[in-house]
């Protein structure tokens, strides 16, 4: 009784906490003169920065718009499953200091407009790991009061096996639109007295967490648990993304209508985007969302180009995981991060569609974690009758979604982009455990599936 008492206090503490935090336990940006926010791992498989307890490296990008040098910090926060703080002091989950100094840093070199680069790699000296669990990583000038941004990242044991297995989805009327899936655990290193309490996954869509879902076991026999309740692990299918490439604005890229070189910046104009409810599905090749820097025209050699050429030309999606990884290590750090320049970026969307009052739409993608942020609204030109946006973004490829943001709702998606089940997308499955006295949700395993490479099992 005592027990359950104490449990219940920690997690009203916990909740007590994280409300009265001044920042986010999630991916967002707090200062505007902040940009291009990557956190990347040398897990090749994921697009989600996860790293072994035994070993592994992250790496946090971003840039200083304002251009003068400031004092950024950073702290690790454990947190739970659920993404609140865990509790764990931090002399439970890390070795060395929290709220460190960031220490690395570079000024743009040969760019209209002017930046520092910062970057951050984690564990290091000062920093490691010793328990499994979610992380947040906050940077943050002078105080936590203060706070510059936030991003999650994964610490995981790898003591489990998990398999993703997609099936045919148990929605009938959209049997064509969905994608939905089973999973199977075998705890052969973990001996658990309740699986179906001390066992759970999350599974997420291309690296967002707003397209996420939680799930407890449905079955289980010894050491293998399956996670097979119909209509639970389902997700619109949606279509493969928008693109468009900005590496070089010497030369007109992917789904770009024209570049017009100014004394103090670039503008980019991209083509004109449509609907796309009302098509066929095409299988083309896209990023999952995601978006990587890169600048064609200083690099020593163009490798990135030669297999974004290659991607672009190649059916086989056998093919596609391995040559995405040979993209993100293509050019050297301080090439992409440092000399790649700021462009304005045009969208252009002719979508004869009617809005209500409290509906506005929005782009979205990895380049702003998926969040209808102001500056990516899309505002109606009556001029042009057309909706159109102007964003500043570094050099690269970018994919983005259009979406539908109706207040206190979920986005939609399918309004403009439309969904079907054979569309290509990457799904990732976290196995969470925390056993009978345990104080924090460890993870024990995680898998990750894309929908091309396995065939839909009955």
């Amino acid at each position: 009784m005592k027990f359950i008492q104490l449990f219940l206090v920690l997690c009203a503490f916990n909740s007590l906490i994280a409300s009265n935090l001044p920042y986010e336990l999630t991916n967002k940006v707090y200062d505007t003169e902040i940009k291009t926010v990557t956190l990347e791992s040398d897990y090749s498989s994921s697009t989600i920065p996860i790293i072994s307890i035994n070993g592994g490296n992250l790496r946090l990008n971003f840039d200083d718009l304002l251009n003068e040098e400031r004092r950024f910090y950073y702290k690790i926060i454990h947190c739970d499953k659920n993404w609140n703080v865990s509790g764990m002091r931090d002399i439970d989950f890390i070795n060395g200091f929290n709220d460190e100094l960031m220490r690395n840093y570079e000024y743009s070199t040969n760019t209209r407009i002017k930046f520092i680069h910062y970057w951050l790699d984690l564990p290091n000296e000062n920093t490691t790991f010793k328990i499994s669990g979610n992380y947040v990583l906050l940077i943050y000038e002078e105080n936590a009061d203060t706070p510059i941004l936030t991003r999650r990242f994964i610490v995981n044991e790898n003591l489990t096996g998990v398999q993703i297995s997609q099936i045919y989805p148990a929605d009938v009327q959209n049997i064509r639109y969905k994608q939905e899936f089973t999973v199977n655990i075998n705890l052969n290193k973990l001996k658990p007295r309740n699986p179906v309490d001390e066992v759970s996954i999350v599974m997420l869509k291309n690296a967002n967490w707003d397209e996420s879902v939680n799930a407890k076991p449905s079955f289980f026999s010894g050491n293998n648990l399956r996670f097979s309740k119909l209509q639970t692990l389902e997700f619109w299918g949606l279509s493969e993304y928008r693109e468009f490439d900005t590496r070089s604005i010497f030369r007109v890229g992917r789904g770009v209508e024209k570049v017009h070189r100014r004394a103090d910046g670039t503008d980019i104009i991209l083509q004109k985007d449509t609907t796309r409810t009302n098509q066929v599905h095409l299988f083309i090749f896209d990023n999952n969302g995601q978006f990587y820097i890169d600048n064609a025209d200083i690099t020593k050699n163009y490798s990135s180009l030669n297999i974004l050429d290659q991607i672009s030309n190649n059916n086989d999606p056998l093919q596609l995981a391995s040559l995405r990884t040979s993209i993100q290590n293509s050019e050297s750090e301080d090439e992409r991060h440092s000399r790649s320049d700021y462009t304005e970026v045009n969208f252009l969307l002719d979508a004869p569609i009617l809005l209500q009052e409290n509906q506005n739409i929005y782009i979205l993608g990895a380049m702003n974690n998926w969040q209808p942020e102001e500056e990516y609204l899309m505002k109606y030109d009556t001029r042009r009758d057309m909706y159109m946006a102007q964003v500043l973004l570094k050099q690269g490829y970018y994919n983005y979604y259009y979406g539908i943001v109706t207040d206190g709702e979920k986005i939609d998606y399918q309004a403009l982009e439309g969904s079907w089940n054979e569309t290509e997308n990457e799904y990732l499955t976290l196995a969470y455990y925390k056993g009978v006295g345990d104080l924090y949700d460890r993870v024990i395993g995680f898998d990750v599936f894309n929908t091309n490479k396995t065939s839909i099992k009955y």
